[in-house]
């Protein structure tokens, strides 16, 4: 393999490193979302350990609170929850930063959301 070959594997390896690293951890995020419907929301996050290697979620979104329950798979962190007496999904990637970001759905539409950490 050629010198060049192999400074060019390096820096893209290193280019890939930070999302590597970010791990998830447990505690209070800040969320930024947006509805299916376009509409844009604001409220807190809190993720701890759970049970048997389980994840709590809660969200608390003006005077709603939705509980969720998930796991970390593959570095992402998929959530189950009930709004309204839907039943939804979450799933959430890891940014360098440590924040979480995703898609969710009750089946009303696809929304979006940033978790920040606090």
């Amino acid at each position: 393999m050629s010198r060049f070959r192999i400074l060019a594997l390096a820096a893209g390896l290193l280019l890939l490193a930070p999302a590597a690293f970010a791990q998830l951890r447990p505690g209070s995020y800040a969320i930024e979302g947006i509805n299916p419907d376009g509409t844009t929301y604001e409220g807190s996050f809190e993720l701890r350990e759970g049970p048997n290697g389980a994840w709590i979620g809660r969200w608390l979104v003006g005077n709603a609170q939705i509980l969720g329950l998930g796991l970390i798979q593959s570095g992402m962190l998929a959530l189950g929850f009930s709004a309204d007496g839907r039943p939804g999904v979450a799933i959430y990637g890891v940014e360098p930063d440590g924040s979480l970001r995703g898609s969710w759905t009750s089946g009303g539409g696809m929304g979006t959301e940033v978790l920040k950490p606090n």
